[in-house]
């Protein structure tokens, strides 16, 4: 049998092609049911060979009905507060509809124990991750969104990777996910088989063995993100006021013909219990 990845935050579908399409099986979690049901017509094929299982539910803190805020823009909607008066505050409109929340602890517990577990839930991943502390699953490979664009600190940073410590993963990778599109699955493959694909700028991109750079400590990795905070001094001192920024934004736009922003980095962990 196949090895199992979660895709945590399907969106529209296409991380859990790329895994699907690796020979993985996959457990894919959306909130939003518009998604789903794309998902359920998109992949009906891997649904009723039993490789893909979709689960219309968001992933919350504590289980039961939650308030998701579904943006207009693809890929914000979140079921975080402060996110989502994040958005709307930066223009991004939403609607606001109640589902089934399930905590990722919950989650795994009914489906099994992953190979990958990819998780990019705007603004819940690193408590999702957290409540895997109430079970014995942990997988050999993570990754998580960090929270850096909305939390711009180098503080939020280091909690994401006290979370991961906490869990017993000893190596990390940061993956600019704007460099994604300009990914490669290398060949011969060390995950998975080899696929040839073209990632889209919303894809989640290569993991695990395959995920771009070496592995780094949780102290040279944060190093390299105190790098990264230097390179964007001055978009991280107008993003602390909101006009400010956008004011930062709309003369940078202008100039440059595109909209600047503080970047989209993936943290990838990988277990100390593997080699």
């Amino acid at each position: 049998m196949s090895e199992l990845i979660y895709d945590v935050g399907m969106d529209n579908g296409d991380d859990s092609e790329f895994y699907l399409s690796k020979g993985f099986r996959v457990v894919a979690v959306e909130a939003d049911p518009d998604l789903c049901r794309a998902a359920e017509e998109r992949f009906e094929p891997f649904i009723r060979s039993g490789q893909l299982t979709i689960v219309n539910r968001a992933i919350v803190g504590k289980a039961g009905p939650a308030t998701f805020h579904r943006s207009l823009n693809r890929g914000c909607g979140t079921v975080v507060e402060d996110w989502h008066r994040y958005n709307v505050e930066h223009g991004v409109a939403a609607d606001s509809l109640v589902v089934d929340g399930i905590t990722l602890a919950d989650l795994v517990t009914t489906h099994g124990q992953p190979f990958y577990l990819k998780v990019d839930i705007e603004g819940m991943d690193r408590l999702a991750l957290e409540s895997l502390a109430e079970t014995r699953v942990r997988p050999p490979y993570v990754s998580m969104e960090t929270s850096f664009e909305r939390s711009p600190t180098l503080a939020s940073i280091q909690s994401d990777f006290d979370a991961l410590v906490r869990l017993g993963y000893d190596r990390f990778k940061i993956v600019d996910q704007d460099l994604v599109p300009q990914q490669s699955p290398p060949s011969p493959a060390r995950m998975g088989k080899y696929v040839p694909y073209t990632f889209t700028d919303s894809a989640s991109g290569l993991f695990g063995e395959e995920a771009p750079g070496e592995w780094l400590s949780a102290e040279a990795a944060l190093k390299s993100f105190q790098r990264i905070c230097r390179k964007n001094w001055l978009p991280l001192l107008f993003s602390r006021k909101t006009r400010l920024y956008r004011y930062y934004v709309s003369i940078v736009s202008r100039l440059a013909g595109k909209s600047p922003n503080l970047g989209w980095y993936d943290i990838h962990a990988k277990h100390s219990s593997v080699e």
